[in-house]
């Protein structure tokens, strides 16, 4: 993905590209995927139920994962509470008849967010951090990227996402 700015406005372009991964790395995505996902619906959960404002940094997230992944999830699950308390609040203001039921966004499908800071895309090898045997290891894949893709990502890396 990367950020582009038009007009005033950022918006940001999403490149789907393949990747070519060995059985072991298909075991490691599919472990850090559901670890993640876990990871960001307990830290929903815990916050939400915390009276008092929660800052976290991944040495305070007990999960098996790389910190700057922890880091992500930490701010997927501040942006999921933030979004749940903007529409509680938002339907707090409405007549009671009109009010609706908020439900806090639960994260269902396994998905793993790697930002721009942790993974490295150079001559079609994607390079990015897993936990193998306890230790935060780079792996690395090849892609199958059109001439097209690769324009759309150059020089804008944001995050990429496997799910």
């Amino acid at each position: 993905m990367k950020n582009k700015k038009q007009g005033g406005e950022t918006m940001q372009i999403t490149v789907k590209f393949n990747i070519i991964l060995t059985k072991e790395q298909v075991q490691l995505i599919e472990s850090i995927s559901k670890e993640y996902i876990h990871t960001v619906n307990s830290l929903v959960s815990s916050t939400l139920q915390s009276e008092e404002r929660v800052k976290l940094s991944s040495k305070d997230v007990f999960a098996n994962m790389p910190s700057a992944v922890k880091n992500q999830s930490i701010r997927d699950a501040k942006s999921i509470c933030t979004k749940y308390k903007k529409a509680i609040k938002a339907n707090s203001k409405l007549p009671t008849d009109k009010q609706k039921v908020i439900n806090v966004a639960t994260l269902k499908k396994p998905v793993c967010i790697w930002n721009n800071q942790n993974y490295s895309l150079k001559d079609g090898i994607l390079s990015f951090p897993v936990i193998i045997d306890g230790k935060s290891q780079r792996i690395q894949t090849r892609t199958i990227m059109t001439d097209y893709q690769l324009k759309q990502l150059e020089g804008h890396f944001g995050s990429i996402a496997y799910n």
